[in-house]
């Protein structure tokens, strides 16, 4: 295939520049992020992992501070409630996450921080999912693959201005293998540093919640269960992001959320859980927890979230491990699972895949949101109903279950928000 030389550079100059190799003469300055005097707070705080009653606050802010979240529904927080102050930790980059609970559904709530003794920090703002029954629309945006050498990252402006209920980040969240590998935990935590600080990822943050996962560039490049600096850059991912540490499992990020009756969403692992002699790439575990509670959903649309797409070629991905693949759409369709919908990153392409096996379940695959093209790609395969390879770009999905026939609206947009590709896709309950 023959590569013009705008896309030659784009593949391999900018790949150049960030290896580690040239870390010294190329990288980006350190992310050092002091806290402003006035505050205290350094970076933006950062919602996430909202239900319809509680949401997850991620702060950071001088060393040995104590902090509290103000948070109301009033937008000047005139009047709020605060939470119960709380030190950050020094062992976890001076971050803190601090719950707020018994909220109500599908509300608009505003928060800030508040070191103890210093002036509050700016005002954000999220949503709250709906009821279990209520007939709520939702709309969301996600994509995946940002890589810190490419800031500033404009698509966030691009995804902010269509005022989503929340945004995914499907994984490699950082890269920590290029533009200076990352060894110790600080390093990690400075890869996070400086992707937080992109002005236009704070400005995405400030106006709406995340869901998170990860994928192998929050560790290093196609990396296995057993991997040295899989706990580092596992502790790193959980200092750095809003994701609630499960009870019995605290190490666990597969996780799912219910937004009324429209969808319920579900977040997938398809890196830690990995097993290659027994060809899963999610786990026994895992697996289990998926089938059970899709089997028990009762929304009109479950999205299924995966890192990695179920097609997409290369042993990292499901390809690597068609057995899980295989018993999944066979259970999918066995049990006669409807309104289901596929979501992913990591290609560094966008494309539309009719997911053999099913009854017309697609799977929608975006990125990235900066890094590398994947020019040397093609649209080819049969399976493709749409492939674009040429502009960095996001997913958007809008569910409205009130309307005469439910059904999902599926968009894809590049930087500047135009349209890429559009459908809708009927729910068959």
């Amino acid at each position: 295939m023959s590569v013009n030389r705008r896309d030659f550079l784009q593949l391999v100059g900018k790949a150049w520049i960030a290896t580690p190799f040239f870390a010294g003469t190329w990288g980006c300055a350190p992310a050092v992020t002091r806290a402003d005097p006035k505050t205290g707070l350094s970076l933006n705080c950062v919602a996430g992992d909202t239900t319809s009653d509680r949401a997850l606050i991620w702060v950071r802010a001088e060393a040995a501070s104590r902090v509290s979240i103000h948070y109301g529904t009033d937008p000047s927080l005139g009047r709020y409630v605060a939470t119960e102050p709380v030190a950050v930790q020094s062992a976890s980059d001076n971050t803190a996450h601090v719950e707020i609970e018994r909220l109500k559904p599908a509300t608009r709530y505003y928060y800030r921080a508040a070191v103890v003794g210093k002036k509050p920090g700016a005002i954000a703002r999220f949503v709250t999912a709906p009821a279990v029954n209520d007939d709520a629309p939702v709309r969301f945006c996600f994509s995946g693959d940002s890589r810190e050498s490419y800031q500033p990252f404009t698509i966030m402006d691009a995804i902010r201005l269509q005022q989503p209920d929340f945004f995914l980040h499907l994984g490699d969240t950082i890269y920590a293998d290029r533009g200076g590998a990352a060894r110790r935990l600080p390093d990690f935590w400075e890869k996070y540093r400086a992707n937080r600080q992109d002005a236009p990822t704070q400005r995405l943050f400030s106006e709406t919640a995340v869901y998170v996962v990860w994928d192998d560039h929050e560790v290093a490049d196609n990396y296995m269960p057993g991997h040295p600096l899989a706990p580092v850059g596992r502790r790193a991912f959980f200092d750095y992001w809003p994701v609630r540490r499960h009870a019995q499992e605290p190490d666990r990020i597969y996780r799912s959320f219910r937004w009324g009756r429209a969808m319920e969403l579900f977040i997938l692992d398809t890196r830690q859980y990995r097993n290659p002699k027994e060809g899963s790439i999610l786990g026994s575990e895992q697996k289990r927890w998926l089938f059970e509670k899709l089997g028990a959903s009762t929304a009109r649309f479950k999205i299924i979230a995966t890192p990695v797409p179920l097609y997409g070629g290369g042993r990292d991905r499901w390809d690597g491990y068609p057995l899980d693949r295989l018993e999944l759409l066979d259970w999918v369709t066995r049990n006669h699972i409807s309104g289901l919908i596929c979501i992913s990153a990591d290609l560094h392409y966008a494309a539309v895949s009719r997911v053999p096996r099913t009854n017309g379940v697609k799977e929608i695959t975006v990125g990235p949101i900066a890094a590398p093209m994947n020019v040397l790609a093609n649209g080819n395969a049969n399976r493709f109903e749409f492939f674009s390879n040429e502009t960095f770009n996001y997913g958007m999905i809008t569910i409205d279950p009130k309307a005469s026939r439910a059904h999902a609206q599926v968009e894809i947009l590049d930087q500047d928000n135009r349209v890429m590709y559009k459908t809708r896709i009927a729910s068959e309950t």
